[in-house]
């Protein structure tokens, strides 16, 4: 039986909707990032940016560049800095700062080298944990959390010390901070703990944190948006400057001239959040991300330097921002009650619904061309009902409800789109021309799409080159070359592939490998160090490789891990999956370190770190690279033969002590201990030629044995 026209349209009205809103709540998760993001833009379009409150509660001190550039600081090493920040933490102390939050994670101390060196910084975290004032950080992992150097800790006071760990979305963007987070308890179960934001807050106002049997947390009257999850989303104020930011340098000289008076109109009162401030390092992608502004702008009042004049670029804005700033900003909400709020999964699910039944309504209502007309009028209304609720603290489902009302159009009109296997065909578009195909498959199977565009992860960088490939191509016609060079680049190739690993580029005679993207890997770092292990092995045992009539080339290769941009980069009409970032450079600078020590392989200490088998590994020195302020430990991978051979083990263990003297400053104890290694370990030998320099020497004050490496 055929049911009337009119009927028929009555439940295509009542179905479309019910579909549509189903499709957009079930892409919820991925869609409210997006759409936070977004609402952000869209009201600094229609209110302007946002500012920050009048005067702020809340000011950063920077460890900037100027920081890193200005004397004292410059040319100290950041492990020597202690007293120096302890002076500008006392001088704020001095000035009546309420609360004193260090967003800085020291694990080590010179102080167990040098002792007495950072007395006065210790007495100074002992003066502030004892008055309330001062909260150390510590990264809380799923296990146990990296923590500040006992001393530290003893100093503050255990009860001092706060998470400072962020709520990353699945679309690897910062949003939110936790309120709380679990952690073991005296009796091992777990317990509530505030977060650096939280309790920095709590401190500035001089009032605890109390949470109630529903599982939502108040601080001062203010219920904290979050829920029970605890998880608050942070209101940025997106006027330029809108945090004052002060730089440790200026802070730093205007304590050494006794200037009181700047730190308590500056400080008193204030909640002071400490941190990293530069270009690169631990900047996070946040929800204010589109509206970002110039830095350097709205500066606060300087005590003691002027501004270095080219420290900002006119007009230059990041869509990254310093992770110090999103604790910053939500101190300031929790202090003036201005998080935002996110609708509940019922009321965000009625207003979808209610969009796709209007959308559903005007285009049952008349022709397509007047229903799009009025569809795009319905999503103009709803976007500005969605920003003013934006601007009153209240994040209303704007992307997900607007998907549903474009949804009903084709739905209602009989169009139907095929969504069958689209992720998978997407991911193998995307990649079949730079990729290789098992890649891809093995890509497809877990399921795991990278960020096209770009995305900050941490990976295992492999730079490898070829020693020797003057003399081995000298004389040889090209065409000749290019047949050994492709033969050599197959065999590598295949090994970075068994190993999880693909081939970014070749560049000339080199290659550059990633581990842990476009896909995540268990293990990228133990991953990276065994394929550089075959590729060592297929050069010891097939001599023909990189052969010619002029001599053989051989294979030296450096690893480097830690945080790499890596995504599509290029333009619209050319662009390449690609890796880059200073993880990459110090791959590249470990691989000519090894022309100095004479060794074939270097990783760096964070790749050891990530390994999880320091016994695979020989401790050869620390250096700093061309390009790279700060030390880097290196170390030789070692294959299983050497980790078994009794001779080899004796010589590794003199070769440790040999270090620990140079390192401790015995010059004459080093010295002794690489000559009897140096005529058959190259790295001994390289050691020899520093130590021998300070036989009979004194070390200088501050110590630390670090080489300072000039050629890349």
């Amino acid at each position: 039986m055929r049911l009337p026209r009119r009927l028929r349209l009555i439940l295509l009205g009542a179905t479309a909707p019910l579909v549509a809103a189903g499709l957009a709540l079930a892409l919820s998760a991925e869609l409210q990032g997006p759409s936070i993001d977004s609402l952000y833009w869209l009201r600094e379009r229609v209110h302007g940016a946002k500012p920050a409150p009048d005067p702020s509660p809340v000011v950063v001190v920077g460890i900037d560049e100027e920081t890193y550039r200005r004397p004292p600081f410059a040319g100290t090493p950041q492990a020597l800095w202690g007293p120096k920040l302890g002076r500008v933490v006392a001088g704020m102390l001095d000035g009546g700062a309420a609360a004193i939050g260090l967003d800085l994670v020291h694990p080590t101390s010179v102080e167990t080298l040098i002792p007495g060196f950072e007395r006065e910084y210790l007495l100074t975290l002992r003066r502030g944990g004892k008055e309330g004032r001062l909260v150390l950080a510590k990264v809380q992992h799923q296990s146990n959390p990296l923590l500040p150097y006992r001393g530290y800790q003893i100093a503050a006071g255990a009860g001092n010390i706060r998470s400072v760990n962020l709520v990353e979305d699945p679309d690897g963007v910062l949003r939110r901070v936790p309120v709380t987070l679990n952690v073991a308890g005296p009796d091992g179960a777990p317990r509530p703990e505030p977060g650096m934001a939280a309790e920095v807050a709590s401190r500035a106002l001089a009032k605890p944190l109390e949470r109630g049997a529903d599982g939502w947390t108040t601080l001062n009257g203010y219920r904290l948006p979050g829920g029970p999850g605890n998880r608050m989303l942070v209101n940025h104020a997106t006027a330029a400057g809108a945090i004052p930011t002060y730089s440790l340098a200026d802070l730093y000289a205007c304590a050494e001239a006794g200037n009181t008076a700047f730190f308590e109109r500056h400080f008193k009162g204030k909640a002071v959040m400490v941190g990293t401030v530069l270009d690169v390092e631990d900047r996070k992608l946040s929800s204010n991300r589109w509206v970002t502004k110039p830095e350097g702008l709205n500066l606060p009042e300087r005590c003691a330097l002027p501004v270095m004049g080219d420290l900002y670029v006119d007009g230059l804005r990041r869509d990254s921002i310093p992770g110090v700033y999103i604790h910053a900003a939500a101190i300031s909400n929790m202090i003036v009650h201005d998080g935002l709020a996110e609708t509940g999964r019922t009321a965000g699910a009625a207003l979808v619904l209610l969009l796709a039944a209007a959308a559903a309504a005007i285009t049952l209502a008349t022709r397509p061309g007047l229903a799009a007309a009025g569809l795009l009028g319905l999503l103009a209304l709803w976007s500005g009902v969605a920003v003013e609720a934006f601007q009153a603290g209240l994040v209303l489902p704007w992307l997900q409800a607007a998907l549903a009302a474009m949804l009903v159009f084709p739905l209602l009109l009989g169009f139907r789109f095929a969504v069958l296997d689209r992720d998978q065909r997407q991911i193998r578009n995307a990649f079949k021309l730079y990729l290789p195909g098992s890649l891809i498959d093995d890509m497809i199977a877990s399921g795991q799409s990278p960020s096209l565009g770009g995305e900050e992860r941490n990976l295992t960088i492999l730079f490898s080159d070829i020693a020797g490939f003057t003399k081995m191509s000298e004389g040889m016609e090209p065409e000749a070359l290019v047949l050994v060079l492709n033969r050599y680049f197959t065999v590598m190739t295949d090994i970075v592939e068994a190993h999880g690993g693909f081939v970014d580029k070749y560049i000339g005679d080199a290659v550059l490998a990633v581990f842990g993207a476009p896909y995540a890997i268990d293990n990228h770092a133990r991953a990276a160090v065994d394929a550089a292990l075959a590729m060592r092995r297929a050069m010891d045992e097939d001599p023909t490789l990189l052969a010619t009539g002029s001599g053989r080339g051989d294979c030296r290769i450096g690893l480097a891990t830690g945080p790499a941009l890596i995504g599509n980069i290029g333009s619209p009409r050319r662009f390449n999956y690609t890796v880059m970032g200073d993880t990459v450079n110090l791959a590249s600078r470990l691989e000519g370190a090894n022309k100095y020590y004479g060794t074939p392989m270097m990783v760096s200490g964070e790749t050891v770190a990530h390994h999880g088998d320091p016994d695979a590994f020989r401790a050869l020195d620390t250096v700093q690279v061309v390009g790279r302020s700060e030390p880097v430990a290196v170390f030789e991978p070692l294959s299983q033969a050497r980790r078994a051979d009794p001779e080899d083990s004796a010589a590794r263990a003199a070769y440790a002590r040999a270090l620990a003297d140079w390192r401790a400053g015995r010059f004459d104890a080093a010295a002794a201990g690489f000559t009897a290694l140096a005529a058959f370990d190259s790295a001994a030998a390289a050691m020899l030629r520093k130590a021998g320099k300070h036989v009979g020497a004194t070390p200088e004050p501050g110590w630390t044995g670090i080489t300072a490496l000039t050629e890349k």
